[in-house]
């Protein structure tokens, strides 16, 4: 049977545009996303109003894991001086939530993180279509959440928890380490690895 391509607002037309102008490709969306996603501010699409520029990252973590946000997805590009900028993808839907942070350099080092961009999307299809089975396993409940935060700004993790219980932090820095110096694209990949079966890596 054919499948019906989801209805996409104009808004969603202009990010694809803006992201496939840098060379960056879209990175997943919900079920829906592509109909209610509206540009908020410049270059700021959402499927949802925000009072807080997505630079503050910390202050979405933090309601995601409090379960004070309902599933929305945000896509920005934030100007950070010198002609550098810096690329929001935070998504929030059932158990999964995504904060990914990306610099995007000045001209001379823009293809170095065009590339990590696209990998961490890449790797962020990876992890969506990996929950499903972290779901089917019992590793993972649907009352529960799997936060996945990856910043080339500040410090990066990743958890699970069920619900209404603490987190058990596999991707937190091991005991001993002041400051966790992971790449987000490491984050992701732990992540996927999890959802699919494996165990945290070393």
């Amino acid at each position: 049977m054919r499948r019906v391509p989801p209805a996409r607002s104009k808004e969603y037309g202009r990010l694809e545009t803006l992201l496939a102008e840098v060379g960056i490709a879209m990175p997943p969306l919900p079920d829906g996303a592509e109909a209610r996603l509206k540009e908020r501010e410049d270059a700021c699409f959402s499927t949802r109003a925000f009072k807080e520029s997505p630079l503050d990252l910390q202050h979405y973590v933090r309601k995601a894991i409090a379960g004070a946000s309902p599933d929305y997805v945000l896509i920005a590009r934030v100007p950070q001086g010198a002609g550098s900028c810096v690329l929001h993808y935070f998504v929030v839907q059932g158990p999964l939530q995504v904060f990914l942070q990306l610099a995007c350099g000045s001209a001379a080092g823009r293809d170095r993180s065009t590339t990590a961009a696209n990998e961490c999307f890449r790797l962020a299809h990876e992890l969506v279509a990996a929950v499903p089975r972290a779901l089917g396993a019992g590793r993972l409940s649907r009352s529960g959440r799997l936060t996945v935060v990856g910043s080339d700004l500040v410090e990066s993790f990743w958890e699970i928890a069920a619900a209404g219980e603490h987190a058990s932090q596999p991707g937190r820095p091991s005991r001993g380490k002041t400051r966790d110096v992971r790449r987000p694209r490491q984050i992701l990949e732990e992540a996927v690895r999890w959802c699919r079966g494996g165990g945290p890596l070393a």
